[in-house]
């Protein structure tokens, strides 16, 4: 079946929220430009667009301040039995340094040891603005595409930023509960206590002793007013789950 652009932006989204880690490719200014490839570690804003935190001292923070050009190459191919099958998304962008606490709080909701060495004066958070993106998801399935078409509209954006941190204090407040059946039937992922550390257009980001989990929606929010009944289905769902399994 051929690829379409569409199924292609919302593979890619996909694989952008769900990971924490990525290659990001620089132009190296001690050696000509020659292109720079490393493992680094990011999160998301609620557009979609990712964000890093850099110690000024690391070869990609002195990268950027010459060309500030960048790719992320994000994938989930390497535990295959044939790599070349597996869905990657390659985001070509700029990156820029950003004081917004939004991005901040993102990305030590995905990272909380970062916290340690935040604050230090050599460390900054920067954000990606993307221009394009190219999606590869096996062989002969690969589509090019503007990276606009891969974010959240800003008001959307906007809408969940603002509601974000009183859903989080409410859901792990009073629905605790309903947070471990998201993790244990939804996501099979074991042990009670997961928190709810995120939540943005796409889905919601758990956490529980270090250990992350990601539960992707069925369908992007509408807006914020939408995210309410968003997880009393997802947590209906996985009482139904929960309702199925055999008694100890």
């Amino acid at each position: 079946m051929a690829l379409t652009k569409s199924d292609a932006v919302s593979h890619s989204r996909q694989l952008v929220r769900e990971g924490r880690s990525a290659a990001l490719s620089t132009a190296l200014c001690s050696h000509a430009g020659w292109p720079y490839a490393s493992f680094v570690t990011y999160a998301t804003d609620h557009s979609g667009c990712p964000i890093f935190l850099f110690s000024d001292l690391s070869d990609h923070a002195r990268n950027l301040q010459a060309d500030n050009r960048a790719s992320l190459l994000v994938e989930r191919t390497s535990n295959r039995k044939h790599p070349q099958t597996g869905p990657r998304v390659t985001l070509v962008g700029t990156l820029k340094k950003t004081r917004d606490a939004g991005h901040a709080e993102r990305f030590f909701a995905r990272h909380p040891r970062a916290r340690m060495y935040a604050g230090f004066a050599d460390f900054h958070f920067y954000r990606m603005t993307l221009v394009r993106a190219h999606y590869v998801g096996g062989f002969a399935k690969a589509v090019w595409f503007r990276g606009r078409e891969l974010q959240v509209s800003k008001t959307l954006a906007s809408q969940i930023a603002d509601t974000e941190a009183g859903v989080l204090h409410h859901m792990n407040s009073d629905h605790q509960q309903a947070i471990d059946l998201y993790a244990n039937q939804l996501l099979k992922r074991r042990g009670c206590g997961w928190q709810l550390t995120g939540i943005d257009a796409d889905g919601i980001d758990l956490m529980n002793g270090g250990r992350p989990a990601r539960l992707m929606f069925a369908e992007p929010l509408v807006d914020a007013a939408d995210i309410r009944q968003r997880l009393v289905e997802l947590a209906n769902r996985a009482r139904q789950l929960a309702a199925r399994l055999p008694a100890p």
